[in-house]
């Protein structure tokens, strides 16, 4: 969302109305400026309307204009329920209306990477024009990855080139900036809150397929931010404007412990074996002693089979410059999205 990129390689993602069917939902905890540069996007750049906006607040947080807050549909959750709980108020709201085919899901941060705009009204034409219709296409995601087989290990998937439609299949994604068709709520498939936060996305999209639906990555925009989707492009996207990961100590709980879940869930007996050398050079590789106590709480909880919030691993800082939690101290303490 943050790139005036038009599509390549014969994607017609060129501007034009964004049909009535579509609402996009986003997601925001204490980010004011970072939603409200996304929310804006969606009318600017996507030329939706207004009424087509949800934005989800988890807890505290909200947008940085209160202009706007007046004019888009607002749904203040009382209490933070991570990403899990947020996205699935936000599809349940959307979808409230018969009338609504598709949910874009977008995180508060995902205009820091650069996404081909305008990108929506193309994307849902070219998802709707799938010989496979409406019935398998259950998600389009901006950028995706595969599993390796090692573990919760994943690859990011680059196309080389277009596919006759423009989109090639993946296992999982980061919410990023996602398509969602009716068809998958309806199957009663929905993010599920017990995880939280922490390859949430992950057991959503693998629960997607695993119920007889399609999750493609649309090629362009995978190839346009392919850069900003390795360790390194990813912090200097983020640079200046929020945490990176290795600041936000917290995160590693969620992954260690949220990582034996998808095992159990989603993978295989011998991913277990994978992990656990994972999780081991994590701990090496863990800046200092609050990161590798969360990796280890992490995985005392997975082995446990603990879900849900942990009050202990939270998020303190959201954005750099605006909005409570600014500036950053760099504790990871404090309440999580």
């Amino acid at each position: 969302m943050s790139s005036d990129a038009g599509s390549d390689g014969g994607n017609d993602d060129s501007p034009g109305p964004v049909p009535d069917s579509v609402v996009a939902v986003v997601l925001t905890h204490m980010r004011p400026g970072l939603a409200g540069q996304v929310t804006r996007s969606l009318l600017d750049d996507e030329g939706l309307r207004p009424d087509q906006i949800i934005v989800v607040v988890n807890g505290p947080g909200g947008l940085d204009d209160p202009s706007l807050e007046a004019r888009v549909r607002m749904v203040r959750l009382a209490t933070n329920t991570g990403p899990a709980g947020g996205f699935r108020a936000g599809m349940v709201e959307a979808f409230s209306d018969p009338a609504v085919r598709w949910a874009y899901l977008c995180e508060d941060d995902v205009g820091l990477f650069d996404l081909p705009r305008p990108r929506l009204a193309g994307l849902v034409a070219r998802m709707e024009a799938r010989p496979a219709g409406e019935a398998r296409a259950g998600a389009a995601v901006a950028y995706g990855r595969t599993f390796v087989g090692r573990g919760t290990h994943t690859a990011n998937l680059v196309p080389a080139g277009d596919s006759p439609d423009g989109f090639t299949p993946v296992d999982v994604a980061c919410w990023g900036a996602t398509l969602v068709s009716r068809s998958v709520a309806d199957a009663g498939v929905l993010p599920d809150p017990a995880w939280f936060f922490g390859l949430e996305d992950f057991d959503f999209f693998c629960r997607v397929r695993e119920a007889g639906f399609e999750v493609v990555v649309d090629d362009a925009s995978a190839r346009a931010v392919a850069g900003q989707q390795t360790g390194g492009g990813r912090e200097e996207a983020l640079r200046g404007r929020r945490p990176d990961d290795r600041a936000e100590a917290w995160r590693s709980y969620y992954h260690a412990r949220n990582s034996l879940a998808l095992i159990r869930r989603h993978g295989r007996p011998g991913w277990y074996g994978w992990q656990l050398a994972y999780t081991a050079r994590q701990l090496q590789a863990a800046g200092g002693g609050a990161g590798r106590s969360a990796i280890a709480h992490g995985l005392w909880d997975g082995l446990r089979g603990r879900m849900g919030e942990n009050p202990r691993y939270a998020r303190q800082v959201g954005e750099f410059g605006t909005g409570p939690g600014s500036p950053a101290d760099g504790d990871g303490a404090g309440p999580a999205r």
